[in-house]
């Protein structure tokens, strides 16, 4: 991957992201053998995104996706759904994540993203990541952010 700034990124709002996020998710969802294998995991998660700079200190977009819902649950916002795992980044590690531009495990060992609660549990989905790496870049194409999509550059 190319050196980026990081002050380069596209711009992303809160609410933005809660959109993305909920299509990927409803997309993804879609398919009954996905929805059932993330089901099945049991887990409440709940990501947390900061973007101090852009966002301030006191504005972090919380997305909890309760698997033990059927269908499963997509809440946008803060809830009082208590999680299981618990994952915080900034926003544009996740997006990097999503692009596909930065390892999972490197990122909780760099602490780039910080987790608690059942970790091994989750690594379990890993094998459902790949479609929801294309419905981000489909979802993000539907929206037209070809920004997004061009970042981080090659």
């Amino acid at each position: 991957m190319a050196k980026f700034n990081k002050e380069d990124r596209p711009e992303v709002t809160p609410e933005q992201m809660y959109e993305i996020a909920t299509r990927v998710a409803e997309r993804t969802l879609n398919d009954p053998e996905i929805s059932k294998k993330i089901r099945d995991a049991g887990l409440i998660m709940r990501f947390e995104y900061h973007d101090e700079e852009r966002w301030g200190p006191d504005v972090v977009p919380e997305i909890t996706v309760d698997c033990t819902k059927d269908p499963v649950q997509i809440i946008t916002g803060p809830c009082d759904v208590k999680p299981n795992l618990q994952m915080s980044m900034e926003a544009l590690t996740a997006h990097l994540f999503w692009m596909q531009k930065l390892n999972l495990m490197t990122a909780l060992t760099r602490k780039q993203i910080k987790a608690k609660g059942p970790i091994q549990k989750a690594m379990k989905l890993l094998p459902l990541l790949k479609v929801f790496h294309e419905n981000y870049k489909a979802v993000l194409k539907e929206l037209g952010r070809d920004d997004l999509l061009a970042f981080p550059p090659d």
